[in-house]
């Protein structure tokens, strides 16, 4: 995975027919790693030690100046002792595990040159990160490397081709209804070598 952006959302369908899908509310990750360490009483630098990150970047992740990569939102949920998934949520009730999101209103976000739709980001305790993922062709994108990081994934093609590639050299052609599973830590990265975005759903456990 690779660093988010701002994230936009609308989770639930409008209460009344004049409401739009253009009245959203903005949600940043900074946002929320700043709520949740001052409700755990816990300084800047405290948590910059704990995950294993310089104080001055974590300041501008918290200004929401930069985006943390997955990696860096695993160390630093792991600091503030909360699941991976509550840095990307909106929050909710403790203990609430019961969620819908309608059709193209989850949280928007951009990782790279991938769009992500985050799916259930009103559950504050949930482990698991459900995106779609939309993924340009190639030339469109900036060179990417594989990365890595904590955790276990999963990915179906709901629409599209897209190659599996890692740094041990696997690559893999993969269609409408492929999927695949893997350890986090494996080098990963998807590309899409045809004319047209393909769209993948995407589940990372943190």
């Amino acid at each position: 995975m690779v660093p988010l952006k701002d994230v936009q959302s609308k989770m639930h369908r409008p209460d009344t027919e004049t409401a739009t899908k253009t009245e959203v509310s903005s949600l940043k990750i900074g946002d929320s790693i700043q709520r949740l360490r001052h409700d755990r009483g816990i300084s800047l630098s405290k948590l910059a030690q704990l995950a294993q990150v310089s104080k001055s970047n974590l300041s501008k992740i918290e200004n929401n100046a930069i985006s943390p990569t997955f990696d860096t939102i695993e160390r630093v949920a792991s600091g503030l002792g909360v699941p991976s998934a509550a840095l990307l949520s909106a929050g909710s009730s403790p203990g609430q595990m019961l969620s819908f999101t309608d059709a193209g209103e989850g949280l928007q976000s951009s990782s790279g040159p991938y769009a992500l739709e985050h799916l259930f980001t009103d559950l504050s305790d949930r482990r698991m990160v459900p995106m779609v993922t939309t993924i340009p062709p190639t030339q469109t994108q900036e060179p990417a490397m594989p990365s890595h990081h904590g955790g276990e994934e999963f990915f179906f093609v709901l629409e599209g081709e897209v190659e599996f590639e890692s740094n041990d050299g696997l690559l893999r052609r993969m269609m409408k209804g492929d999927s695949a599973y893997f350890s986090s830590d494996t080098p990963h990265l998807l590309r899409n070598h045809t004319q047209q975005d393909a769209r993948v759903l995407w589940v990372w456990l943190g």
